[in-house]
């Protein structure tokens, strides 16, 4: 019998092999949870070097272009139709701001990204708060240098600030009790201790304090009918693979509710699910 920790629970529990691995890396999936992981993930220094976001995306790209040309060149006329059909639709930044305006507090709101790159939605959130007379206060956590540079230049001349470190040591180095809400898009696939992770980011977040997420939906159609073709398999930064009731199962094991996930935010023929975590009592 096979024994990895799992992520979401952090201990060793048995796990079956799946079909969905690369080279050497190998995809898994826990009997006790369902929760379905990369047994074998590189370790954060790797994973900020050898295997950076901007050197795996680039190849990962290539790699399908290759394979599958006719796929991904239709792949990229659908984002570029959306992206010019809906230019400032972003639903991340439209759930932190439904978020922001209901806090009814008169403080300024500290708001965190994690994975912050160079720094657009923390901008975006703050000039539309701006604009309603929300002061708010930035924090970006971003693990390369080259793009942590990128957004002190973006964030600086609105009173942000960036730490340039892991999502683990970064939020060590946070206040307690100091974020009112925190963004990770597109993140908490990319790192191998989620569990360990939001229970240290829980410690930052004031009483209510809450997380908007999105990650990519290992239970949705797509992935169904692609099986190990699929656009959510990025071998080796995607350490985890996320079904609605996996990531469930993440936050009440760290401390969350979920505040949030309609149908339409877990809508199965999306690649993607957001969810909204709220710091449980």
């Amino acid at each position: 019998m096979t024994e990895y920790v799992c992520p979401i629970l952090d201990l060793p529990t048995s796990v079956d092999t799946t079909t969905f691995g690369r080279d050497s890396w190998t995809v898994v999936r826990c009997r006790k949870t369902g929760f379905v992981f990369l047994a074998n993930p590189p370790d954060y220094k790797k994973l900020e070097t050898e295997f950076a976001w901007e050197r795996i995306s680039v190849m990962e790209r290539n790699r399908r272009d290759a394979e599958e040309p006719v796929v991904s060149h239709i792949s990229a006329l659908a984002r570029s139709a959306a992206t010019f059909m809906f230019p400032s639709r972003n639903k991340v930044v439209s759930l932190a701001l439904q978020l922001l305006r209901r806090n009814k507090s008169s403080e300024t709101l500290s708001v965190l990204d994690i994975g912050c790159g160079p720094g657009k939605f923390l901008e975006e959130v703050y000039k539309r708060c701006e604009r309603i007379g929300r002061r708010t206060e930035l924090v970006g956590i971003e693990v390369s240098p080259q793009i942590a540079n990128l957004c002190r230049e973006r964030l600086g001349p609105l009173g942000g600030r960036v730490i340039c470190a892991n999502a683990m040591d970064g939020t060590a180095r946070l206040n307690p009790q100091s974020i009112h809400l925190s963004i990770m898009a597109s993140f908490l696939e990319h790192d191998y201790q989620p569990l360990r992770l939001l229970k240290q980011l829980r410690d930052s977040l004031v009483p209510g304090g809450m997380i908007v997420l999105k990650v990519p939906n290992y239970a949705c159609w797509n992935r169904i009918a692609r099986g190990r073709r699929w656009c959510g398999f990025r071998f080796p930064d995607h350490v985890n693979y996320f079904t609605p009731d996996t990531l469930r199962r993440l936050a009440t094991e760290a401390g969350f509710t979920v505040y949030r996930q309609t149908w339409l935010d877990k809508f199965p023929l999306n690649d993607n699910m957001y969810a909204v975590l709220k710091k449980a009592a």
